[in-house]
């Protein structure tokens, strides 16, 4: 994994659709006249729905910002993935991490479209064509349990499935999710189906009315107009949707917001007993409930009274052993006085002390309330990572064994929290609000200003082993290993490093390293040495550091992106280290275009090619001839504009003697007319081999592709992760020679993954095989064709030009 990410504020306003206050995003205040309105629809409102679909995307915004900020009911969105599996456009996050952004972007399009967000365990593993795939991969139970989990916890009356649970919906992920949803609609309200929920205070619930999205297909039977314009912030509620929508951003789904009509519309598929009537609207036919003091309720009070209630702290990420002051504030701007008290809610790692906060205090008209609790870290606290990264995946679901109930199915879970009590008068009464906020830091950007963040506990040094995935060929007997090192402990330390290898390699004696500023950088280095005859495999070289009586052996991966907030993500200080018998061509410099969520170019410099990155000025301007090789990264005529602008002198170097390996691309690479000849790329589900381990077929085995440097076998297919490959075109010019035929169980043979042609006195490579996971997994196999493929560009030497 490529250790870097944007770091930009992470701060989500949003010109006239404002988060609700209590997400704490931005300054402390009382939301004012928009928040007032957003909190006063839903206050009270007994109304609820729950949509449910696979993956981060599926959900119907438009449809939920209706039913939420123009109907105020109560909808949620129920993701059974967070969307491990996919691309990143925007970043080099993929799998787990890519996890962590996309549940940061949900949780950031619920603060605009007025939804609540949830989860089950299953781990998107990648592109499925059928739901009985997705269900033998995740459990078909396991999944069921954590939907009915979710309807027994929101208790909604209706539910919506986004997808039809037929063939018809394409990704077996969809399809899986259609047939689970009604499943689960049943299951929820039956004592006898999961009734260890009842551990977790959780009892039976029966929805009234089971309804699937019509933009599926079938006949709408309902229909919203979301053209209509939310009075509160002067936009349509389908516009609000479009930004919402806008916050899938490693997706690429930035959407205009666009005026005028437009509508959503599901269709009535069960109702349950004693619901009848005509279904003219989502609730005919179902009995108002009682409905005391809500979330809505309460913030909409706090609002009108003009109180504003504020948990704040120094540092956004703390140490163990370290003490903290949260500073909780009330501030009064009515008109009477009111009474406050305040409690801390403290999680693991954290102990909290007030004594001086203990007490209600009265807080006079234009006063402003202010105590301090003294919060202690854990000396043994481990780092903040998102709780479902705490414990090791079972296959392909996420471990919740040590996660409470409380959290289970939540985008996240705040580890401080302050509690407000506000009373007109002392002591109890039926009007008493009760609300929480959660500790953030508060600090001075000097450009920025005020900027918040989450509070995150840190190692006192976290190390990074780089290279942190090293393809080491079997003829080298020596690496060298970067320990990277940043100070995030307040006061001095002192740290003795050293490698922890695989018996026989060495690396030399621990080194010794002094810190005494917080955000203090070093770098240690070590050669590391191999045995004589090393067997090929699978390696790991690990570091730590020894501070007094500790041992420190943690790397920090911090996730930082302007529309979600920040996240860290706790890992082993360790490279994992493939020995294999890899050959490589001698070719010089490689140029290389990045493309989305793509590590390769960081692999193949630490196996020790040399790269050279091309965009703006050197890939539009910069002479190409050095290059007898360039690489188009995945998805980069989507990624790149430079890359789309760079073309005719891109196709000239080509044409003159360059070879060019262009990684799988989808749709706009061939209507934008940049295949160097014609060739086909759709993206139904046939256009892809999903099974890892699907039979590889050569159909060209003398071509020089697959036998120079390296003799391309069976074997060299086996170890492959997630997939053979994705966006395999269907029909191409015959200037294109297939090497390859592979398929799916039951699919058709699909012969377009790996597709060479001579243009001009060049080469160019078309394909769709997925080296963007295998290189960084270190796929001895995918390693040894990918290096046959920069080979091909030993046979022509490129003219001096352009």
């Amino acid at each position: 994994m490529n250790r870097f990410a944007t770091l930009l504020t992470s701060v989500v306003l949003v010109a006239g659709c404002v988060a609700s206050a209590r997400a704490q995003i931005g300054g402390a205040n009382t939301g004012g006249a928009t928040h007032l309105d957003q909190e006063e629809r839903q206050a009270g409102n007994w109304r609820r729905v729950l949509m449910i679909g696979a993956h981060p995307d599926d959900e119907d915004t438009q449809l939920l910002t209706i039913l939420a900020r123009g109907f105020g009911i109560h909808t949620a969105y129920l993701s059974l993935t967070r969307g491990d599996g996919g691309q990143n456009l925007i970043g080099p996050e993929l799998g787990e991490f890519l996890g962590v952004l996309r549940t940061e972007e949900l949780a950031s399009a619920r603060a605009i479209d007025g939804g609540t967000q949830y989860f089950t365990r299953a781990f998107d593993f990648g592109f499925s064509k059928s739901a009985e795939e997705s269900l033998a991969f995740w459990g078909r139970d396991s999944v069921l349990k954590d939907m009915v989990r979710i309807i027994r916890r929101f208790r909604p009356q209706v539910v919506i499935s986004v997808w039809q649970g037929t063939p018809a919906d394409g990704h077996g992920h969809h399809i899986a999710s259609g047939i689970l949803a009604l499943e689960a609609f049943h299951a929820a309200g039956d004592s006898t189906r999961f009734p260890e929920l009842a551990r977790e205070q959780l009892q039976p619930w029966q929805p009234a009315k089971f309804y699937r999205s019509a933009r599926g297909g079938g006949q709408a039977t309902l229909t919203f107009d979301a053209g209509g314009i939310d009075p509160a912030v002067g936009m349509s509620y389908r516009q609000i949707a479009a930004r919402s929508r806008s916050q899938h951003r490693s997706q690429n789904q930035g959407t205009l917001e666009e005026l005028g009509d437009s509508r959503s519309g599901v269709r009535l598929v069960e109702r349950a007993a004693g619901i009848t009537g005509p279904d003219d609207s989502l609730f005919a036919g179902i009995a108002a409930e009682e409905v005391g003091q809500d979330v809505h309720s309460v913030e909409a009070a706090l609002t009108r009274r003009g109180i504003v209630l504020d948990a704040t702290t120094d540092a956004a990420e703390v140490t163990p052993g370290e003490a903290m002051p949260v500073t909780l504030r009330a501030w009064n701007t009515s008109h009477d006085s009111i009474y406050i008290s305040v409690a801390m809610f403290a999680h693991v790692g954290f102990t909290s002390r007030g004594d001086a906060c203990s007490a209600e205090a009265v807080v006079a008209p234009g006063a402003l309330f202010s105590c301090r609790y003294a919060v202690n870290v854990w000396p043994n606290a481990e780092a903040t990572t998102p709780y479902y990264l705490e414990q090791p995946r079972i296959g392909n679901l996420y471990n919740w064994s040590t996660t409470p109930p409380a959290w289970r199915g939540e985008p996240s879970a705040p580890p401080l929290e302050a509690s407000f009590t506000v009373r007109r008068q002392r002591g109890s009464g039926p009007d008493d609000l009760h609300a929480r906020r959660e500790v953030v830091a508060r600090t001075r950007d000097p450009v920025l200003g005020e900027v918040r963040h989450p509070v995150m506990i840190v190692p006192a040094i976290t190390m990074d082993v780089e290279p942190n995935a090293l393809l080491w060929t079997s003829t080298r007997r020596t690496h060298e290993f970067l320990v990277e090192m940043e100070h995030l402990a307040h006061d001095s330390t002192t740290a003795n490093v050293s490698l922890d290898l695989p018996k026989g390699w060495t690396a030399g004696a621990p080194q010794s390293v002094h810190f005494t500023q917080q955000g203090e950088h070093a770098t240690v280095h070590f050669t590391v040495t191999v045995p004589l005859h090393v067997k090929d495999g699978a390696y790991r070289v690990s570091a730590r550091a020894i501070t007094g009586t500790d041992t420190l052996a943690t790397y920090i991966y911090r996730i930082r992106y302007p529309h979600i907030r920040d996240r860290n993500v706790s890992l082993a200080a360790q490279a994992s280290v493939e020995v294999a018998n890899v050959v490589f061509p001698a070719v010089g410099t490689i140029g290389y275009v990045r493309g989305g969520g793509d590590l390769v170019p960081e692999a193949l410099i630490n196996a020790g090619l040399s790269i050279a990155m091309l965009t703006g000025d050197s890939l539009e301007r910069g002479s190409l001839a050095r290059f007898h090789v360039i690489v188009i990264g995945p998805r980069a005529y989507e990624a790149d504009p430079s890359l789309v602008r760079a073309h005719p002198r891109l196709m000239q170097w080509l044409n003159a003697g360059g070879t060019l390996i262009v990684q799988y691309q989808q749709t706009p690479y061939t209507q934008g007319g940049f295949a160097p000849k014609p060739l086909t790329i759709v993206q139904p589900t046939q256009s892809r081999v999903t099974d890892e381990t699907a039979p590889v077929r050569f159909l060209a085995p003398m071509h020089p592709a697959l036998r120079t440097p390296n003799l391309i076998g069976p074997a060299d297919f086996t170890g492959w992760v997630q997939e053979r490959g994705l966006d395999f075109p269907p029909q191409w010019d015959k200037a294109w020679v297939p090497l390859l035929e592979m398929h799916d169980s039951g699919g058709p043979p699909l012969s377009g993954g790996l597709l060479v042609a001579h243009v001009g006195r060049g080469t160019a490579v078309y394909t769709g095989l997925s080296f963007h996971r295998e290189l960084p997994a270190l796929v001895p196999g995918a390693w040894r064709l990918f290096a046959n493929l920069l080979a091909l560009g030993q046979r022509v030497a490129v003219p001096k030009q352009p």
